[in-house]
């Protein structure tokens, strides 16, 4: 093995095998160094400002969390989508929002999946779900669509529904309300607040789940009923 010591901005003076420059110039391994694929977390959500605030854009919510407590830039953009490469718990990984509306999700995800050649497993979905009540949040290692146009689209993409994802309770349309102006619709102020605490959980939860400790995520998220974690000395 080759040893190099270098002085650069931001490295220092350190002692680097090759395979560790490598790593650094090109983090997505297509220098000749890691080959491990990065992480790939997809908020779901509409693009526009029209939809900013809306129950369906709740994924969008969560990654903003995820965006601010990384530092990062959403400076690579596309027609597809924007994302920002960045390292959660010394991972790669990328933060992208898909530029195209929610049933058209798939073709967004499908170009970084084929980019960075990153498998089903390792790409979390962060999605609103109707059937949990507001600030209530749910993490599940595979499953269906359950009817949210959104998951349909990544589903067929992927050819499988085994990818991770974090769900984000927006509640059910009451009584008279269509579905789709439900979700397309905005939160009164007190489930408001339930739910901006919901997405900060949220990205707790996909923090661990990037750490490989899918088990352990909903483990805590998912046995209190509610979404917050569990105290286990309880």
């Amino acid at each position: 093995m080759n040893f190099l010591k270098i002085h650069c901005l931001g490295w220092g003076s350190k002692i680097l095998d090759a395979n560790s420059i490598l790593n650094k110039l090109f983090p997505d391994g297509r220098g000749g160094g890691s080959k491990e694929p990065p992480w790939i977390v997809l908020g779901l959500g509409n693009p526009g400002p029209e939809y900013k605030n809306t129950r369906h854009n709740v994924g969008w919510w969560c990654l903003d969390e995820l965006v601010k407590r990384s530092g990062a830039t959403i400076n690579r953009k596309r027609k597809e989508l924007a994302f920002a490469q960045v390292e959660l718990h010394n991972m790669p990984t990328l933060l992208a929002y898909p530029m195209m509306m929610m049933n058209r999700s798939g073709i967004a995800l499908n170009y970084l999946a084929n980019r960075f050649k990153t498998p089903a497993v390792k790409i979390i979905v962060i999605t609103d779900d109707i059937h949990l009540k507001p600030g209530s949040i749910r993490v599940r290692d595979r499953g269906g669509a359950g009817g949210h146009n959104g998951l349909k689209s990544i589903i067929s993409a992927l050819g499988t529904e085994n990818f991770p994802r974090v769900r984000i309770g927006v509640g059910k349309p009451q009584y008279g309300i269509e579905q789709v102006d439900h979700v397309l619709g905005k939160f009164d102020p007190k489930n408001l607040k339930l739910v901006k605490l919901a997405t900060d959980r949220a990205a707790d939860a996909v923090t661990l789940i990037i750490n490989y400790k899918i088990e352990s995520a909903m483990n805590t998220y998912n046995s209190s009923g509610d979404g917050n974690p569990v105290d286990k000395q309880k």
